[in-house]
């Protein structure tokens, strides 16, 4: 087997391979875990929505959704939500749940380097997806082609420590662990036909109270973010299709 095709095996074995406790956890996301992490998942779809501006009758999609439990929040919030997946199993998953949950979204099988969805949608979600291909520039030639003129992609990568911290699960699953910096990832946006890029920073996954220590956390933290931002986990893009 082709050492390309071999990664993406590995993709569509993935959630095969996890076991039982694996499976359930990517059955229930973002729910039933810790509160702290539960959250994090809650506020990050909040941004999704804001980022996108995503309103009921948006069309939304997602490449490489798997469980699709974002896609089935949009659909609650009136958005005509799609995911496409690798993994049959995955798929399986997230067109069960939005059964079970009662929610109009819709999921496929689909290689998000190879889709083409007609430039017919107006934004497209790569959430914690992009790392896992080898080819990203196909992946982003596909998100350009879901999107009308004008559409938004919203990219949520790790930042490029991923390809330290992902080996272990590159290792125990043959899966493709990469790791991007921000000015590679806008690189590959512009060479894929995206225009005004900007750069979000995620800065606001806690409660502040109204004491002396969290006031001053509170207005220096913006600072801090984008002193450190290289080495922070996350990278939020959003573009826009020509």
């Amino acid at each position: 087997m082709r050492e390309d095709d071999q990664r993406k095996q590995a993709e569509i074995d993935y959630p095969g391979s996890v076991g039982e406790v694996g499976r359930e956890w990517i059955r229930i996301k973002p729910f039933r875990a810790d509160p702290r992490t539960t959250g994090r998942l809650l506020i990050d779809f909040g941004y999704v929505l804001q980022l996108l501006d995503l309103h009921a009758g948006s069309s939304l999609v997602e490449l490489g959704c798997g469980s699709g439990w974002m896609m089935r929040l949009a659909a609650r919030h009136g958005v005509h939500a799609e995911g496409y997946d690798i993994a049959p199993l995955m798929v399986e998953i997230a067109h069960t749940e939005a059964m079970l949950e009662g929610v109009d979204a819709r999921f496929e099988v689909g290689d998000y380097e190879q889709l083409d969805l007609g430039r017919r949608l107006d934004g497209c979600l790569l959430y914690d997806a992009l790392h896992h291909s080898e080819r990203p520039e196909l992946v982003l030639a596909a998100a350009r082609r879901a999107l009308k003129p004008g559409g938004r992609l919203l990219l949520v990568e790790p930042n490029w420590t991923h390809r330290f911290r992902g080996r272990e699960a590159s290792e125990a699953y043959g899966t493709t662990e990469l790791g991007y910096g921000s000015r590679q990832l806008k690189r590959l946006l512009r060479d894929a036909g995206f225009t005004d890029i900007r750069r979000f920073h995620a800065s606001r996954k806690r409660l502040y109270s109204n004491s002396v220590a969290d006031t001053v956390a509170h207005l220096t933290e913006p600072l801090v973010f984008r002193l450190f931002a290289p080495f922070w986990t996350q990278i939020w893009l959003r573009a826009r299709a020509t």
